[in-house]
């Protein structure tokens, strides 16, 4: 039992860094949309992830933030999964008459990072190219 509560310790403290945004020690969501949205210019754009288990928290946050979705990026992480891994979402803080604001923005198609067989899609590969980052597909 001791030994299994120092792995979980061992792996808190490893990864210590990326748990205040998983586990929302720092506020959730909603938090950041509010202090996205506090600082940007007018017209200016938040680009933020988030899991795809709180989407709806993604855009009720935006519009109480004053926010509106302009493009939503699902992201899948192997292909043929039925339920989207995580969201990139586009938001932009637009100064305008209510009657001229549009509707929330395009649901794009969802992104799958690795096909049935484990290997990057070749769609994430391009991505990953106009980013610079070599994509040695074979040796995925």
């Amino acid at each position: 039992m001791l030994k299994m509560i120092v792995m979980i310790l061992i792996l808190i403290l490893k990864e210590a860094n990326n748990y205040s945004a998983r586990c929302e020690f720092r506020g959730g969501i909603e938090e950041y949309l509010q202090a996205a949205s506090s600082v940007m210019a007018d017209n200016g754009i938040f680009v933020v992830c988030e899991n795809w288990l709180n989407n709806d928290r993604v855009y009720s946050g935006a519009k109480s933030a004053g926010l509106r979705m302009k493009q939503v990026y699902p992201i899948k992480g192997k292909y043929g999964r039925k339920e989207n891994l995580f969201g990139v979402y586009v938001l932009v803080r637009e100064v305008r008459c209510i009657a001229e604001q549009e509707e929330n923005g395009i649901v794009a198609e969802p992104l799958s990072v690795r096909t049935s067989c484990g290997k990057w899609t070749l769609k994430y590969a391009d991505l990953l190219e106009t980013m610079s980052i070599p994509a040695n597909h074979d040796a995925k």
